[in-house]
């Protein structure tokens, strides 16, 4: 962000409406043309044509090279249209950024509730203990959660199933950092997690030093969700197992953090892979 412009909000902004670009660009030529040959008809009617052409061949590639994606800044308190949740997800004014925290069910954004394979980026700066990132998430029951964890030095999956857990350790999973490298509070860190079929493909960055690279297989099927008392917030001890098939085919993204965890995001893109 330069002197209050956020740069690459600008630049999505101009990618995501570049056929209105385009047009713009169409009408402020030919006015020109028009102008330059008033006295010569002739020239004005093919250096038409041959604008169109170009505009045409222009507009044609980049309707072929088209994703689709959606970038959103989380740099003003309007950028919380489209997402749902409970718990706290609000803009912090001092940080330019989004806090999540006390959001036990998390909050995921509305508009990719319908795709499959993309990736996913943004940065985030701790604030205590971790940040949840969700993927495929159909609805706040169901999902995964990929947890990046200052404790544990990792990434902790988590596997949502109609309201119910199962985790995964950080040294079962092979998820831990980079040797010698960690996630400190107050600091800005990004992320990317690559989503193509039932792989997800997992990295953290501090600028261009590389925290982790790594993959992780997402667990799908028959799956034993540990169901515990009401009372028990520590989930210490679960009451019976509930067999459920659990399938993560597709769904949106978004965040989740409660019981003391905090952290800010902000800068998020997500592209379709699909095509």
């Amino acid at each position: 962000m330069v002197n209050g412009m956020n740069y690459r909000k600008l630049g999505y902004t101009l990618q995501k409406h570049w056929q209105e670009l385009i047009s713009f660009v169409s009408a402020l030529v030919s006015s020109y043309l028009a102008f330059v040959f008033s006295n010569q008809p002739g020239y004005a009617f093919w250096a038409s044509i041959l604008l169109t052409i170009a505009l045409s061949v222009i507009t044609l590639y980049l309707f072929l090279q088209e994703k689709d994606f959606y970038f959103i800044a989380l740099d003003s308190y309007t950028d919380k249209e489209n997402w749902f949740g409970a718990g706290k997800f609000e803009f912090d004014k001092t940080n330019n950024a989004y806090l999540i925290a006390d959001s036990d069910a998390g909050y995921i954004y509305s508009k990719c509730l319908l795709w499959g394979d993309y990736v996913l980026s943004g940065e985030f700066k701790m604030l205590n203990k971790c940040l949840g990132v969700i993927i495929r998430a159909t609805d706040l029951s169901n999902y995964i959660m990929l947890q990046i964890n200052k404790q544990d030095k990792g990434i902790r999956p988590h596997i949502r199933a109609n309201g119910g857990w199962i985790p995964y350790e950080v040294k079962a999973t092979g998820l831990a950092f980079e040797e010698g490298k960690e996630v400190k509070d107050g600091k800005w860190y990004k992320f990317e997690f690559k989503v193509k079929g039932d792989l997800v493909e997992i990295y953290i960055f501090n600028e261009k030093e590389i925290l982790i690279n790594k993959s992780w297989k997402i667990t799908s099927g028959r799956v034993s969700i540990p169901v515990y008392d009401k009372k028990d917030d520590e989930r210490k001890t679960s009451t019976h197992i509930l067999d459920i098939v659990a399938t993560y085919d597709y769904g949106t993204f978004g965040f989740r953090n409660g019981h003391g965890e905090r952290a800010l995001i902000r800068n998020l893109l997500i592209k379709s892979v699909n095509n």
